[in-house]
């Protein structure tokens, strides 16, 4: 095992080799006066205030960190950062090493505008804070994982697994922020369908290790699933639709559509309240141990019969088709009476109602990630007319399906305005 001194020097060669390699910057803090010591990074004035303003530096000294593991941190830009921990002679964190920043794909322009805009920057500042955000190294996430591992090797001697990354979570305490909202755009899910569709099939199946075991395949949920190069709206339109995923796989695996529903609103609930990348990854870790672990305890209970269970499975695999009580209850072998009042009885809603849940549920998807009309939507999912798909909708929603739709939307617009009124505002200067 190397020394203090020697794995000190080491670190001190791993910053002059990463900035060589990809002019990726290092920094050095004393982890009991959070001083920092040097950095090798261009305009660390800057890059310095971001990363202790958007609260990375605080996170970074917090208690609930693990200072034997890797941290990511990332800011409000899309930065991302990792730190690790050096420790003394005598077994205490004593330096602080932080690798970073680095954008994790091409970063628009105007994406960058945009979150500077925020901040209440003046016109000039924001230009020369462009100019310099164009000089932060492209590093993708996969390849940010092997310098992680490498500097955590470095301060420690020790391999690090991609289970042993750790994530910020949100340290700000006012959540009480007003939403915005931008382009919902079309997310393009099919890097990240193979990868869902296990983790969904886990939460059907109620395994309590769904987290575990996708760490183990490498194919969990990281930075990288979120597309840093567009708008933190469009970020979380991706986990809220994940959330109904993540419902309608639990309802499917047994649990009862009102516990299923309670945990989707509790998670989109804080999927808006994030504010960084990372936050949404832990969002997500949570989101999915929580389904399968509700779905775990309701099978070992053995809240929901096996009849009712397969009457769940078919409606969901049949919510495009036309859905008759007799055909559902002949598929599963049962009269119509005997059925209805079972799972009524075990699910806590009526059969009939859980079918127009279950295609709310499916229509709030689609009228997220299709270009469909809510009179397509209304045939295709067999509401009979797009007057009572709509009565049915906003019972369940709350407003209509094209408010829905409209709302997800309507930040782009009141961006749209508010960016040409500065323009104006700036040429009549």
């Amino acid at each position: 095992m190397a020394s203090y001194g020697e794995k000190l020097k080491n670190s001190n060669i791993f910053s002059g080799m990463i900035y060589s390699a990809c002019k990726m910057g290092s920094w050095c803090f004393s982890y009991a006066s959070r001083k920092m010591f040097y950095t090798t990074c261009p305009n660390q004035q800057e890059f310095f205030m971001f990363f202790s303003t958007s609260g990375c530096l605080e996170y970074m000294f917090s208690p609930e960190v693990d200072t034997s593991k890797p941290v990511f941190l990332s800011d409000t830009i899309g930065m991302l950062w990792v730190a690790d921990y050096l420790y003394d002679e005598d077994g205490r964190p004593n330096l602080v090493m932080v690798i970073g920043p680095v954008f994790s794909s091409e970063s628009s322009v105007r994406g960058i505008e945009d979150s500077l805009r925020s901040l209440n920057f003046s016109h000039q500042v924001r230009k020369n804070m462009i100019q310099i955000m164009q000089k932060v190294p492209i590093v993708p996430v996969d390849m940010m994982h092997q310098y992680a591992a490498m500097l955590h090797y470095t301060v420690t001697g020790e391999i690090a697994m991609a289970h042993d990354f750790q994530f910020q979570h949100s340290i700000q305490k006012d959540l009480e922020s007003e939403l915005t909202y931008a382009s919902v755009g079309r997310v393009n899910m099919e890097r990240q369908r193979m990868t869902e569709e296990t983790i969904l099939q886990m939460i059907r199946e109620g395994n309590p290790d769904c987290t575990r075991l996708m760490q183990e395949r490498g194919k969990f949920s990281r930075p990288d699933d979120y597309r840093l190069e567009l708008s933190q709206r469009e970020n979380k339109n991706t986990m809220v639709i994940f959330a109904a995923l993540c419902s309608r796989a639990a309802m499917e695996g047994g649990l009862s559509p009102k516990i299923a529903k309670d945990l989707e609103i509790k998670y989109i609930t804080k999927t808006e309240q994030a504010k960084t990348v990372t936050e949404l990854v832990n969002i997500r870790e949570k989101m999915m141990e929580e389904f399968a672990s509700r779905v775990h305890q309701c099978r070992n209970h053995l809240e929901v019969s096996r009849v009712v269970q397969e009457c769940c499975e078919y409606i969901q695999s049949n919510l495009l088709k036309p859905l008759e009580l007799s055909d559902i209850a002949k598929e599963v072998g049962y009269t119509e009476y005997y059925l209805t009042k079972k799972f009524n009885k075990e699910m806590g809603v009526r059969l009939l109602d859980y079918i127009k849940d279950s295609r709310v549920e499916l229509a709030k998807i689609w009228l997220l990630t299709t270009q469909k009309s809510v009179q397509e939507i209304s045939d295709q999912m067999y509401f009979g007319s797009r007057n009572y798909f709509t009565k049915v909708f906003r019972e369940k929603v709350g407003v209509t399906p094209a408010a829905y739709r409209e709302q997800m939307a309507a930040g782009q617009a009141m961006g749209k305005t508010e960016r040409n009124e500065e323009n104006e505002a700036e040429k009549g200067c």
